[in-house]
């Protein structure tokens, strides 16, 4: 028994206050967001004064901004002189090629995937020594082509084979980070839609840290009723974990047509994510030069959690107080 009754008072308090304090946290949220001119050009000069974060509505206090350069590539330089394209050291890059082959083989589809195909390798000979690609397709179910690698024969080995609807053999085994192990082949041939699809590759990302960029290389996303086009039921999934995962998508539509309905899907995934959308089939050189530029770094944005919001998915809202700029970030986050 206490022989001190307000001692014991006092130091009773102390430590309930202490268990308070130990339950107080500062939710802090990383977000990757890209800032470039309009032909892809980087803005390397920012600082925090230069963003306006909202969430939900409400304004996000900014903890930490920093420029990430993730590849030495002179964006002014000549496409094809690879040499003079080099700057520097690359921090090495995760990149997922998912590319869509048409299963019916529509000409205008088909046609379009073809053309692109020498760009798309001339883009991976540009790649750094130290990034990793991995390849995907998609045209009955998901297909496992190429665990990450940074041997580009191997990389265009797999996307010309894309162009196929053979069975891939199982790809060689590589040294982390490896996907090989985080998927699974019997739910990739269950996966009947390219939605489904992300969602399978989306959660193999998710164990690996780090930013990621998908470039989805194909016809379209979503569906077509009556004469409306949505997304697909799926998406919202497929949007979380992609967002989890940190991985942006960079819609690069091969399809041989100035328009098609299935383009404004691929255009809100892209948007959704912090990537970009393009069309291939009359400029694609200038597409892929683009793609060049925005992936040569990003930033990495710290924010504290605004008080009062509920947890799950809120709204994202980034800025930059500069005109002629492109923001690509994710339009949404998921607060705990």
């Amino acid at each position: 028994m206490c022989r001190l009754p307000i001692v014991c008072i006092v130091l009773y308090a102390a430590a309930a206050f202490a268990q308070i304090e130990e339950t107080i946290t500062v939710e802090r949220i990383l977000i990757d967001v890209r800032v470039t001119g309009y032909n892809g050009e980087p803005l390397t000069d920012l600082n925090a004064e230069d963003f306006d974060v909202h969430i939900a509505g409400k304004p996000a206090k900014l903890e930490s901004v920093e420029w990430i350069q993730d590849a030495g590539i002179d964006p002014n330089a000549p496409f094809d002189d690879l040499e003079t394209r080099r700057l520097g050291d690359s921090k090495g890059r995760l990149i997922v090629v998912f590319i869509q082959t048409d299963f019916a083989r529509n000409k205008a589809r088909v046609e379009g995937q073809l053309n692109f195909q020498r760009f798309a390798e001339q883009m991976i000979e540009t790649l750094e020594p130290d990034d990793r690609v991995a390849v995907f397709s998609f045209d009955s179910h998901l297909k496992f082509r190429l665990d990450f690698s940074n041997q580009a024969a191997h990389i265009q080995t797999a996307m010309r084979e894309a162009i196929m609807v053979n069975e891939p053999n199982t790809p060689p085994l590589v040294p982390n980070p490896s996907l090989a192990s985080r998927l699974d082949r019997n739910e990739m041939k269950r996966a009947s839609d390219s939605e489904t699809a992300l969602i399978i590759v989306g959660n193999a990302l998710r164990q690996i840290e780090g930013p990621k960029s998908m470039l989805l290389i194909g016809w379209g996303l979503g569906r077509r009723t009556g004469d409306t086009v949505t997304m697909g039921l799926k998406w919202p999934i497929a949007r979380r974990v992609l967002d989890a995962a940190r991985v942006s998508i960079f819609a690069l539509d091969t399809t041989w047509a100035d328009y098609h309905d299935l383009e404004i899907p691929m255009q809100q995934a892209a948007e959704e994510t912090g990537g970009f959308y393009a069309k291939t089939h009359v400029f694609p050189k200038l597409a892929v030069e683009r793609l060049q530029r925005t992936l040569m770094g990003r930033y990495e944005l710290s924010l504290l959690r605004p008080t009062g919001l509920e947890a799950g998915v809120q709204v994202l809202d980034v800025r930059v107080k500069r005109k002629g700029v492109h923001v690509l970030a994710p339009t949404s986050v998921r607060l705990r």
